[in-house]
């Protein structure tokens, strides 16, 4: 009988056990779930809440551009306005941090100018393009290539151009799409384009409707030099600075006599537009909620209403991430 009893007690201290390792998984299960709940919806609602305050950088931005761009038709912009000045650091509400700037995109190179508006190679352009590569150190054929990517057809450009044939063979192979371009970044899709390629050329190129235009007020300092085939600004960016205190500069007469060969000029004015005024930025905002961080990129095109009625800003595209 003292056997059977230990044995029945045996049983019952490793039902015990059981039973106490199940209670133990189960609450380890609910309490990660309700970790993992409160996690998702703590996240939810910093998204909601830099969403928020993002949208509030993008309505300002927006409110700064439509007061400076409202003033006329041919109202100048220039990066010593107020819409050019970035916001923050500064914390909007307790434990969310806010900073933003805006980009007058206008005043970089637009890679759809490499083609012309029936589809084929602006050939102007594409040499502008070639000379703002070197400026910045990055191989030229690249202006060709890029020109190929975008051109209508499928035959490969002087100086380096590639279609089809070269990226079929890749690993996977692709194509070209032969059409305009969206977005910049398309031209880490070149054959032998690289990284730290990319890094120095994204401040100084961008992807706008064909025939926008460039700002001179804004244009970079190599992207001038690239126009006006000098190499006056590219090694002195503070002197192009100092220049324009307060101002435009090179407005477009002053630009034209910069051109100085009279037979470029036409040319040049044939392939590509210029100006002294903007209509397409990009607001770049981050929010900090917390440990979280938020990006959101806004393009924003201003639309004139008519001489009298001044213009609006409106969205055209945002990119959210996290």
């Amino acid at each position: 009988m003292s056997r059977r009893r230990s044995q029945q007690r045996g049983v019952a201290l490793l039902t015990a056990v059981v039973l106490v390792a199940l209670a133990t998984v189960v609450a380890t299960a609910i309490a990660f779930d309700t970790t993992l709940a409160a996690r998702r919806g703590g996240g939810g609602a910093a998204f909601d809440e830099a969403a928020q305050i993002a949208g509030g950088a993008e309505a300002t931005a927006a409110l700064a551009i439509s007061t400076y761009r409202s003033q006329g038709a041919t109202s100048t912009i220039h990066a010593e306005q107020e819409w050019a000045r970035p916001i923050g650091p500064v914390e909007v509400v307790p434990g969310a941090m806010l900073e933003a700037n805006v980009v007058d995109l206008q005043g970089r190179f637009n890679l759809n100018d490499l083609t012309t508006a029936d589809g084929a190679i602006n050939t102007e352009a594409v040499e502008v393009f070639e000379r703002l590569l070197q400026h910045l150190e990055v191989r030229p054929e690249f202006a060709s290539m890029m020109a190929d990517w975008i051109d209508d057809d499928d035959q490969p450009a002087p100086n380096g151009g590639a279609e089809g044939s070269v990226y079929s063979s890749e690993s996977p192979p692709y194509r070209p799409p032969n059409r305009v371009i969206t977005s910049p970044t398309e031209l880490l899709a070149l054959k032998g384009f690289t990284v730290e390629d990319w890094r120095k050329l994204a401040p100084f190129v961008t992807a706008l409707p064909r025939g926008i235009g460039v700002n001179l007020c804004t244009a970079s300092a190599p992207l001038i030099d690239a126009l006006t085939k000098q190499n006056q600004w590219t090694n002195s960016p503070d002197a192009l600075k100092r220049q324009r205190s307060g101002k435009c500069f090179p407005d477009v007469a002053t630009f034209e006599a910069m051109v100085g060969d009279p037979q470029y000029l036409p040319k040049l004015k044939n392939a590509l537009a210029y100006a002294e005024t903007s209509n397409w930025f990009q607001v770049r905002t981050l929010a900090t909620i917390g440990t979280s961080e938020f990006a959101l990129y806004s393009l924003l095109r201003y639309e004139p209403q008519g001489a009298s009625a001044g213009g609006r800003v409106s969205v055209v595209t945002r990119t959210f991430t996290e």
